[in-house]
């Protein structure tokens, strides 16, 4: 009984972890993705978090001081973990190099001082790559969004 208590409670403190993740991807699904890319049926989605350290673009986040900013690329990103796109009515298809589809990528958080941040990644080929920025205080509630792009 001890271990079982033991196992369920370690379960409940690492799935709190790895909430931030899932919870920036539900919050893009139901308010970002439904204002900005509403007329995508059919988009390709990458399930597992991207751990690679491609935050340079937060620069242009003007909303955020430029010591958050530093700390937010010089932060170790956490590990991988499976996030799931909570889209009754979009297609999900694994992502591909060569498709023109609009491509969706979770990255793992990164945490400055007390709050956590999610990027998230649009790519359409040869058209854009919008990047979204969503911090969160360290209860897991979101303070504050900051999009930024380019065109590719």
């Amino acid at each position: 009984m001890i271990k079982l208590t033991i196992f369920s409670l370690t379960s409940l403190l690492s799935d709190t972890a790895n909430n931030f993740e899932q919870k920036a991807c539900d919050y893009f699904f139901e308010n970002i993705f439904t204002q900005e890319y509403k007329d995508y049926k059919v988009i390709e989605f990458q399930t597992q978090t991207d751990t690679s350290k491609y935050w340079g673009v937060v620069h242009q986040c003007e909303n955020w001081d430029q010591t958050t900013k530093g700390k937010i690329i010089s932060s170790t990103p956490g590990k991988m973990v499976v996030v799931k796109a909570n889209t009754p009515n979009i297609k999900l298809r694994k992502i591909r190099k060569s498709s023109g589809r609009l491509k969706v990528y979770v990255y793992s958080r990164v945490k400055v001082d007390n709050t956590y941040f999610v990027s998230i990644a649009t790519y359409r080929k040869l058209r854009f790559a919008e990047y979204y920025f969503i911090r969160f205080d360290k209860e897991g509630n979101i303070i504050e969004t900051c999009k930024t792009g380019e065109i590719i």
